[in-house]
């Protein structure tokens, strides 16, 4: 059994689990930015955002709702659309997210995150994925909880993986963790694109469920990336020596081994290995 599985299946069920809002919605104006389009968006997607727990918005708060393209496994997710608004009332609100189709590739993942912020002061956002396969999400009701305490600034960037464990990760199958300051995690084993989260407090650190793509991949990319989530889940500790993030278990064992990752065109190189195999 792939040891991938307890993190997806936790991963999406929680996933599945938004559908349930209170039992009002207030609606707000909202203001709907398409960096890449000129012209009017053609579709317009509908639902609401709904905060986890006590609600304690400030006057300026802004809710925000993007959806983006996460397909690629080591760079940045691309926005398509997005709106900003302000909230109005209780604990619900409802959103109108213009989005042109014409944009969607099969094939593709797309994603829908929301978050409120106080001008640059993260107060909530939305720790699960809501993913769609070559179309917008079904799943438009989102969820967003309040931010824990940071990640340490150390943590925060992106990390290349050089060992899982003793073992050099593979050359040609490139491996990557992106840690962000509200804990969410994204990258990629050597095969698929994973997301999830993390938690450090002190020198402690684990990390929560993970969920990915569902890809098989050729030669080791499968057992490298099944290496990595089998070590993730024995992480118990961090350190920060000579530069290297060393991440260890609870006896104290390095069981992965990761430098700043300064190679912009890896995931260029992943997809080239990928096609000269398939071939």
């Amino acid at each position: 059994m792939s040891v991938r599985a307890p993190f997806a299946q936790a991963f999406l069920v929680s996933g599945l689990l938004l559908g349930s809002v209170p039992g009002y919605v207030v609606r707000a104006e909202a203001q709907t930015e398409t960096p890449t389009q000129v012209q009017a968006p053609a579709a317009t997607l509908r639902g609401t955002v709904t905060i986890k727990g006590p609600v304690d918005l400030p006057p300026n708060a802004q809710v925000s709702v993007v959806l983006e393209d996460v397909s690629l496994a080591d760079a940045p997710a691309i926005p398509l659309s997005k709106t900003v608004f302000s909230p109005v009332g209780g604990q619900t609100f409802g959103y109108a997210l213009g989005y042109d189709p014409s944009a969607l590739k099969s094939g593709h993942r797309y994603a829908l995150r929301a978050d409120i912020r106080n001008g640059a002061s993260l107060l909530y956002i939305s720790k699960d994925a809501v993913l769609g396969l070559g179309a917008v999400p079904e799943q438009t009701a989102l969820v967003v909880e309040a931010v824990a305490s940071p990640l340490p600034s150390a943590l925060v960037g992106s990390w290349a993986i050089d060992r899982i464990g003793s073992d050099v990760v593979d050359p040609s199958a490139p491996a990557y963790l992106s840690f962000r300051a509200d804990g969410f995690l994204s990258g990629t084993g050597g095969c698929n694109r994973l997301m999830g989260r993390v938690t450090a407090s002190g020198s402690a650190l684990s990390f929560g469920p993970m969920a990915g793509t569902r890809m098989a991949c050729i030669g080791n990319r499968m057992s490298q990336e099944d290496a990595f989530f089998a070590a993730a889940r024995t992480v118990a500790s961090w350190q920060i020596d000579q530069g290297m993030l060393l991440l260890a278990d609870a006896q104290g064992e390095i069981v992965l081994t990761l430098s700043p990752n300064k190679n912009s065109d890896a995931y260029k190189n992943l997809q080239n290995s990928r096609s000269r195999k398939s071939r």
